[in-house]
């Protein structure tokens, strides 16, 4: 007789298949340092709820917005990259593996490898810069997973989790809020019109943990670029509705973190 599996531990177990758990013996990993990663500045973690729903636009916004020296660390492997042509001067190869470019302020670090599993991506450089804007772009539960430097940042972290205003989009942030944990303390973004100008048909979709941070004033809306649609981020200045409405995430963190040891220097 078949035993029932639960939903969970099937994603664990597609997890571990990803992560080379089960590959035969004889196949070795190169795995990055277990240790945690605990840089001098304070940072944010931006995850997409999803993969291309617009993660890695949020966390150069909210780099730009900072008006701080700030580098978003963009960890997926180099074939998903966002950021590949978003540099204005290219700053060359660090011994670890970093692609290190910049655009005024905002420094960029991004991956020169195509990843067997998240446990190889390195731990990012130290840095002067005043923060640090982590684009994960990982599938949220490989990163719960594994046994990395990333996985401790889901739980420590200030954690923005990014989807899209639509019904799907809407139910892959309700699984990620419960996935990490983060349900009552993360902020939550949508890229899409503002929810008072949502249909009824999505407004009614709107799942429970998801409503709750509405109603918790943690749901922000990113307007939509037509131009970054067709093109992608590029050296060009972002548009200032979405600089702005980022500004307007990157407050709300900085008061969240205001008495914690998160805090820090933001």
């Amino acid at each position: 007789m078949t035993t029932p599996v639960s939903v969970d531990e099937l994603q664990r177990a597609w997890a571990a298949v990803v992560a080379g758990d089960f590959r035969s013996a004889g196949t070795s990993r190169r795995r990055s340092p277990a240790h945690p990663w605990s840089p001098d500045e304070p940072r944010i973690v931006v995850a997409g709820a999803a993969g291309r729903v617009g993660a890695t636009t949020v966390a150069l916004g909210l780099a730009t917005a900072s008006g701080r020296t700030t580098r978003v660390v963009e960890c997926g492997p180099m074939h998903t990259s966002g950021l590949a042509a978003a540099s204005t001067a290219e700053l060359g190869i660090t011994a670890s593996g970093w692609r290190q470019g910049s655009r005024g302020r905002v420094f960029i670090d991004r991956t020169t490898s195509t990843f067997q599993s998240i446990d190889e991506v390195p731990a990012p450089e130290l840095s002067d810069c005043e923060l640090t804007v982590l684009d994960l772009n990982w599938d949220l539960v490989l990163i719960d997973a594994a046994d990395c430097w990333m996985t401790p940042l889901l739980r420590s972290a200030p954690m923005i989790i990014v989807s899209v205003a639509t019904v799907p989009g809407l139910r892959a942030l309700e699984n990620a809020l419960q996935l990490t944990g983060r349900a009552t303390t993360a902020i939550c973004v949508l890229l899409g019109p503002p929810t008072k100008k949502w249909p009824k048909s999505l407004r009614n979709a709107t799942p429970p943990a998801v409503r709750a941070t509405d109603i918790a004033e943690r749901l922000f809306t990113v307007p939509l670029d037509a131009s970054l649609g067709l093109s992608g981020l590029n050296p060009d200045p972002l548009p200032s509705h979405l600089v702005a409405a980022c500004q307007t995430i990157f407050d709300r963190v900085i008061e969240d973190t205001k008495g914690t040891e998160n805090h820090a220097s933001i």
